[in-house]
């Protein structure tokens, strides 16, 4: 089981509150900087859409020191019995516990057909994480790795050093801050809609043309509790950008390559790091100009 992280299932479900530039690289400087560093907008995808400006950034990364993606992917698979009870409910509590009879039958069903012989363990795993199989299965796989995975061997192929802006401790800690109720109604949600792949087609498509402003009325029309947007978003993006400015101040350039749901908003990474004073510039991939 590789380290998980949230971006793939994050941009889909989270609304943003305005429309950002057309474009998914950002240069930052300013701030005492005397060399930029960058943030891309990326998505835990192996779609082939999700690597159409791959050869360009990969030019910006030959320029910097450091990779920093949300969690540090390039240590190969996370297999500890210890993440594998973290995926897992209380004991004692199971999906049964949140859903009508007819209801859970539905949720079997999808759960079933989707996840193969891991269906076994879905009833004691929580709702969050099955989700995150859900969204994973309407993805192509056109690719051996999800494009933040790619960047980071990429990066440690060029000699770069790779880290993480976050600890696998901390990504399962938001999950564990949302009710179970909660996630289980969100998986239902999802089950009942049938939409998973169609939907994330439109997005792909929308990422891959870097069109941030398209995908923000997109998942606008998505619906979560406010307590899961808090935990798993604008908390996350206060502890992020905190980090990454802690990271450029002493002294080495970045390419920071986060879930792409990080960027916009009032409290989306990008104003947080004009907040503190940086200047952060759209760029566009496949021209190379701001």
């Amino acid at each position: 089981m590789r380290p998980f992280t949230f971006s793939f299932l994050l941009l889909p479900l989270l609304g943003w509150c305005q429309s950002p530039a057309k474009a998914l690289l950002w240069k930052i400087e300013g701030h005492g900087l005397l060399k930029p560093s960058y943030v891309v907008g990326t998505v835990h995808s192996s779609d082939a859409r999700a690597f159409r400006q791959v050869p360009q950034l990969l030019g910006v990364l030959k320029g910097q020191d450091v990779l920093a993606g949300e969690m540090d992917l390039s240590a190969g698979p996370a297999t500890s019995h210890t993440m594998v009870d973290d995926l897992m409910m209380p004991t004692g509590k199971e999906l049964g516990d949140f859903y009508t009879p007819k209801e859970l039958r539905r949720v079997h069903a999808a759960l079933g057909k989707e996840m193969g012989p891991m269906a076994m363990m879905a009833d004691r795993m929580k709702p969050f994480f099955l989700m995150a199989f859900l969204t994973k299965s309407t993805m192509q796989a056109d690719s051996s790795m999800v494009l933040d995975q790619y960047l980071q061997a990429k990066a440690k192929e060029m000699g770069k050093r790779v880290m993480g802006l976050e600890t696998m401790e901390e990504q399962l800690a938001a999950v564990d801050g949302m009710p179970l109720q909660d996630q289980a109604d969100m998986l239902y949600q999802m089950v009942r809609s049938g939409s998973g792949t169609k939907m994330m087609g439109r997005f792909l498509d929308a990422y891959a043309e870097q069109d941030l402003g398209r995908l923000a009325k997109m998942v606008d029309k998505g619906d979560m509790p406010d307590l899961m947007g808090k935990l798993l978003l604008k908390d996350r993006n206060a502890v992020m950008a905190h980090r990454m400015d802690s990271l450029m101040q002493g002294g080495h350039t970045f390419l920071f390559a986060i879930g792409a749901a990080h960027l916009p908003s009032n409290d989306g990474v990008l104003d947080l790091l004009q907040d503190k004073g940086y200047v952060v510039e759209a760029v566009d991939v496949r021209t190379g100009r701001q």
